[in-house]
């Protein structure tokens, strides 16, 4: 099943949030409701984190989760410039297991991004919060799987020297809270 989704946060008021970790910067109120079809509540937490998921996940399995790069390399261009786009795929792996796969096109829009990038070795993953920068979050669509209980999102994060599109897939058992508890080959 495919939903395709619009952010909808509101602030106290009714007055629309920033696109942007809107749960920090609320006032008092913060509203993000997802479509009726994802009703397991640990889901929709999971599809509307914003730049912290790994430690989302790390707080639900009460576990290390670490960030297993399987390829991370800029793309040829004809262009010279800006913008520098990478191709990104990572795993989030929890004792042994992965919880979480993103495929991602990152594009370095000014030289500063591409300095911390390219000559200071600043991990991909990691610009925004050394930028000390909150991104401008949306989420593009969500799917639901009709053979089984994974699902994954589309979402966009985005600031002035960076703008990233993620597209994350969770497998199939990942909402059991055990699921981590044993790794992979571990008879109970």
């Amino acid at each position: 099943m495919v939903v395709q989704y619009s952010v909808r946060c509101t602030a106290s008021g009714n007055k629309p949030e920033p696109n942007h970790f809107g749960d920090v910067m609320s006032l008092r109120e913060t509203s993000c409701m997802l479509p009726d079809v994802f009703k397991n509540p640990v889901q929709r937490i999971m599809l509307m984190a914003n730049g912290n998921l790994q430690r989302v996940l790390s707080a639900y399995y009460n576990l290390p989760v670490s960030v297993e790069v399987v390829y991370n390399a800029p793309e040829p261009s004809d262009k010279p410039g800006m913008p520098v786009r990478y191709s990104r795929d990572i795993n989030l792996v929890c004792n042994r297991r992965v919880v979480c796969s993103a495929q991602s096109t990152v594009e370095l829009l000014t030289c500063k991004a591409v300095d911390l990038v390219v000559r200071q070795g600043v991990g991909i993953g990691q610009l925004f919060r050394y930028m000390n920068v909150l991104p401008m979050f949306r989420l593009l669509e969500a799917h639901l799987s009709d053979e089984d209980a994974s699902f994954d999102r589309l979402y966009e994060l985005r600031s002035e020297d960076v703008a990233c599109v993620i597209c994350e897939r969770f497998p199939d058992g990942m909402l059991d809270p055990d699921f981590c508890s044993y790794p992979p080959g571990t008879l109970v």
